[in-house]
């Protein structure tokens, strides 16, 4: 199987394509920087391609996909891992914020999705898109992040419907805290000469209690092991699931999400800050 991973510098990503690698399947890891290019290069594992894909330039995406037709041609699976966390009260972010989250999480999506396409008509192929707990529960203070991943739930719906009679299936792997350098707190702020620092004071009470619930969604974070047997059930199963829930509560979370009036929601997320 030829599979395209996005965001496989580090984490779920690089996780991924080496295991799916390992197990025999080629695998094109995008990655962002020269240096993530040559790092897994010098990896030397058999069917890992490196190749420089940055979600968020037209550019690129279409060099990667022109470079990976020219080589093979055919694509099996899509998997649209790449993506960032911004945090911070909604009043302190300025608009770019918002803009850049959105434009790796979600319109990055967009991007190299259209451009996959034709080859996974084609193969009639799998795209998996790795949406979050947040995406279906939003949390104060993760309200960008949280958006991004509420849209691509709401993307890979119509996606799913869409692609369904030409055959390619289309699965959702909504983790909780997963062993990755996402939850260190310095990856999930905003860049510090973008943040209004005056705003910034009158949430500082709040904040300070919801990077403790990070501190602490770190420390009892589940192994990536765990998210990339979902990814491997939902690219090799003849029916998988349209969503796959990964961590210890996050399926029961995600469902009392749907059925759970807003104010008792309310309730429960408040103790976080």
């Amino acid at each position: 199987m030829n599979i395209l991973i996005t965001g496989s510098s580090t984490g779920i990503g690089r996780a991924t394509a080496v295991h799916l690698a390992l197990k025999g399947h080629s695998v094109w890891a995008g990655v962002r920087s020269q240096k993530s290019f040559d790092d897994l290069q010098k990896s030397n594992i058999a069917n890992l391609n490196p190749v420089l894909l940055d979600v968020c330039d037209d550019g690129s995406v279409a060099k990667a996909l022109g470079n990976l037709q020219k080589q093979d041609g055919t694509l099996h699976a899509l998997i649209n891992n790449a993506g960032i966390a911004v945090g911070g009260p909604i009043e302190a972010l300025p608009m770019s914020e918002w803009q850049r989250q959105f434009d790796a999480n979600f319109f990055g999506v967009i991007r190299v999705t259209k451009a996959c396409l034709p080859l996974l008509r084609e193969a009639k192929g799998r795209v998996i898109n790795m949406s979050s707990i947040s995406g279906r529960v939003a949390s104060p203070f993760l309200s960008p992040y949280s958006a991004s991943k509420f849209a691509l739930e709401s993307f890979s719906d119509s996606l799913r419907r869409e692609l369904s009679p030409f055959g390619v299936k289309v699965a959702v792997i909504e983790p909780g805290p997963i062993a990755t350098p996402i939850w260190d707190k310095k990856d999930i702020q905003a860049e510090n000469s973008a943040i209004d620092k005056q705003v910034m004071e009158i949430y500082s009470a709040n904040t300070e209690r919801f990077h403790f619930f990070i501190d602490e969604a770190k420390r009892r974070a589940e192994p990536v092991s765990l998210v990339i047997a979902a990814i491997e059930h939902a690219l090799t199963s003849r029916s998988p699931k349209t969503r796959y829930p990964v961590g210890r509560g996050i399926s029961f979370s995600s469902r009392m999400a749907g059925v759970m009036p807003d104010r008792v929601m309310d309730a429960l997320l408040r103790r976080r800050t």
